[in-house]
């Protein structure tokens, strides 16, 4: 007697729910997570839209958009607060539909700003799901180890992984959420490009790390890695990325002279300034001096060890002082490059962590580095918990990786609140993303002589096992 197999819906219909594989306390804390998300927004909305001095950075890219589109200088319009856009054109370009114009000047066809508000967060919400997911289930894909390639999504190491560097890295992802941010999307973009990296699609890694350049400039330094590796593909995508987020699509709506017009005026208000080169101080007080703002990077840290006392402390850092940032950046640099190695050819493992070590030197070699930009650490933690992942299934092996976690948290947190200018001023965040990083360089380094793994051989592997 023969009988059929069954048929792939009951198959699906026999797998219980993700909810119904949660114990008790998984569903409270997750319902909790969900609370604390819906509850945060409504503290963002408060913040952005309802205070006399709206206490959110969203404006400036919005009042950018809006010069987009009536034509004004996106350089020289400010918001509420007095402050100046600084990023490339394209930013402004896709934010035009919710543009927000100056007070008393006519709303016809724009949403109230409480609205784009809300748009902003729930966006920004779902850049972290989306790149926090991709770049897991990259490192998921092409694991060497069946039992991690064929873990079924939603088991407990399938949600310790996505959920765990999200708690991990809270703070930063909670400032950058109350300020209106742009780092969240950044951080997706990064995701998309390490993910491709590490399935070996080298031309899509070229296109998503173009997007984060056009963005915010900064991820530029990433350009190192395929550099370093002679990955000219990946360099290709990069290339006409770049030319169509910087070139094309400014051109194509803001037209080719005002867009070269644009690109000068931002050299000369922002790079050169920040570079400690240019004359125009407009955003200055704002943003360049290294008094300006909280930031983390060592050039604004040893300025500060210089001139411990804030009342007396000099505007401008020393050019012995900048240069030594510099330094201090390149060999950042040059550790996590030799730490990856020199062959072209890597196991997506140590491909993730470099990456991520990476996306923390780019972060301290900014000369302006805001606690929020912490939030740019999560792709490290995420390769780092793979690695731990891999190791075993013992949850002590876990142990030691959650005692680094908790006290970069700690290092992360505590700086937010108020009165703690000293532990902001002599950079404990930065010391705890430090030691993430060195954690981070060791676990790379103990993985040379990995098996390589590609996207492409798993994908034949899972389709032989079908």
């Amino acid at each position: 007697m023969s009988t059929s197999p069954p048929s792939f819906t009951n198959l699906r219909l026999a797998r219980p729910s993700f909810l119904a594989s949660l114990a008790w306390w998984e569903r409270a804390a997750l319902l909790l997570g969900l609370a604390v998300v819906v509850g945060f927004s409504g503290v963002v909305e408060l913040r952005s839209a309802f205070l006399k001095r709206p206490m959110t950075d969203l404006q400036v890219y919005l009042r950018a958009a809006w010069a987009v589109r009536t034509g004004a200088d996106l350089y020289q319009v400010t918001d509420d607060n007095g402050w100046h856009y600084h990023y490339p054109p394209l930013l402004a370009i896709l934010l035009a539909p919710l543009a927000d114009p100056p007070p008393n000047v006519a709303r016809d066809g724009i949403p109230p700003f409480g609205v784009s508000v809300a748009i902003w967060y729930w966006f920004s919400v779902g850049c972290l799901a989306w790149g926090v997911h991709t770049l897991c289930r990259a490192l998921e894909q092409t694991a060497s180890d069946d039992s991690i390639r064929l873990r079924p999504p939603g088991c407990g190491r399938w949600r310790l992984l996505r959920f765990l560097p999200i708690l991990a890295c809270l703070p930063a992802i909670g400032q950058t959420l109350v300020r209106g941010q742009v780092n969240l999307l950044v951080f997706a973009l990064l995701c998309g490009f390490i993910a491709a990296i590490v399935r070996g699609r080298r031309v899509h890694a070229g296109f998503w790390l173009a997007g984060a350049i056009c963005l915010k400039i900064i991820p530029a330094l990433l350009l190192i890695y395929p550099l370093w590796k002679r990955d000219f593909r990946c360099l290709a995508g990069c290339v006409l990325g770049l030319a169509i987020g910087l070139g094309a699509i400014p051109a194509a709506v803001l037209g080719p002279q005002r867009t070269l017009g644009y690109f000068e005026e931002w050299t000369e208000v922002m790079l050169r300034p920040a570079l400690g080169r240019g004359e125009d101080q407009s955003r200055v007080k704002e943003l360049i001096n290294v008094n300006a703002t909280d930031s983390q990077s060592p050039l604004v840290l040893l300025h500060n060890a210089i001139h411990p006392d804030r009342d007396t402390r000099p505007f401008e850092a020393s050019t012995e002082v900048r240069w030594t940032h510099r330094l201090i950046a390149a060999s950042m640099t040059l550790i996590t490059l030799l730490a990856a190695g020199w062959s072209r050819k890597s196991s997506p493992q140590r491909e993730a962590l470099a990456l991520g070590a990476l996306t923390i030197v780019m972060v301290l070699a900014s000369p302006v580095c805001h606690l929020h930009y912490f939030c740019l650490t999560l792709p490290l933690v995420i390769g780092m918990l793979a690695f731990v992942m891999t190791r075993g299934e013992s949850p002590r092996r876990l142990y030691p990786f959650l005692g680094l976690l908790t006290v970069n948290m700690i290092c992360t947190i505590l700086p937010i609140f108020p009165g703690m200018d000293v532990l902001r001023d002599h950079g404990l965040a930065t010391a705890g993303t430090l030691l993430l990083w060195a954690t981070g360089l060791g676990m790379l380094i103990s993985t040379r002589g990995a098996p390589l793994t590609t996207y492409e051989t798993v994908a034949s592997d899972d389709a032989l096992a079908a």
